[in-house]
Formats: structure tokens, sequence, C-alpha cells
């Protein structure tokens, strides 16, 4: 993730995005439109924490399904898995294949169910392996969350 040059209320404009993407734009449009097919909107958030915005997909019912972020290499989509989840995970190619072992193995160490996996955007195939990854994601049966939020 990166610095936001922007102040706080306001996420980075199309234009801002192209100078930080530059051809790798193209590959954030495909994500994008990947989480559109699941039925998924999108918006800016901003996490006070790492001083930094993300885009992030929910589907029905304001429930979080991915995110795209942009890193000093260009751009990494972030979503969670379950454990059984990985049942529906499977690589077409070797390369799939490796990065998908990889992700299980650090899904398995966090210990974490759901695991966060960040995967980074390099190519089209990057995005024909995030779209695995999302078939899997989207298989989950999620109520819809409750309009009232106690805190």
């Amino acid at each position: 993730m990166t610095e936001t040059p922007t102040p706080r209320g306001t996420p980075p404009s199309t234009k801002e995005l192209g100078r930080s993407l530059g051809p790798k734009v193209a590959l954030w449009d495909g994500v994008v439109e990947m989480g559109k097919e699941f039925g998924a909107t999108w918006r800016w958030m901003h996490s006070e924490a790492t001083n930094t915005w993300s885009y992030r997909a929910y589907l029905p019912g304001d429930r979080f399904f991915a995110a795209l972020s942009l890193t000093p290499e260009g751009l990494e989509a972030s979503l969670n898995l379950k454990t059984e989840e990985w049942d529906y995970v499977s690589g077409e190619t070797p390369e799939e294949r490796v990065l998908f072992d990889d992700l299980r193995a650090r899904a398995t160490a966090s210990g974490d169910d759901p695991a966060w996996l960040h995967v980074p955007i390099e190519s089209s195939a990057s995005l024909s392996a995030l779209a695995r990854l999302l078939f899997a994601r989207g298989r989950r049966i999620q109520a819809p969350r409750s309009k009232k939020r106690h805190r």
C-alpha cells in the first residue's frame, strides 16, 4: 500500500490511479469488472491505521468480498478464505499451483479461519488465478449485515 497523496477525505482520482499504475490500470479495471460479475459494488475506504485507501467490493447485504490496494510494485487484491473453501481452489498452470500452494501455506501458518490472502496482480495470468480464488470465496453464504452497529 502506498501513502495517500490526497487529504484524508479524498480517495485517489482516476488520473492519480493512471499515474500510479501506468499500463497496469487495465489490470485494476479487470479486477473491478470481475467483482461486478459476482454482483459486488465497489467503494473507496480509508484506513486510519495505515493512512491508505483501498477500493473494496461488497456483495449484496453489505458483506465484504475483496479489496484492491496500490502497492509499490503496482496493485494487490485482498480477500479472505475459510479452510473448507480451499477445496474449490485448484491451479490450471504450474505457476497457479505454486501461487496457490504458497497462499495456502501462509493461510495455514496464520492460524486464522478465515485467513487473509494478499494476491499481487502483475499480469493477465494473475487475473485468472484471482478469478479462481474469488469463485471459491463467492460460494460462501452470508446473511446481510443488520443496519444497527454496536459500538
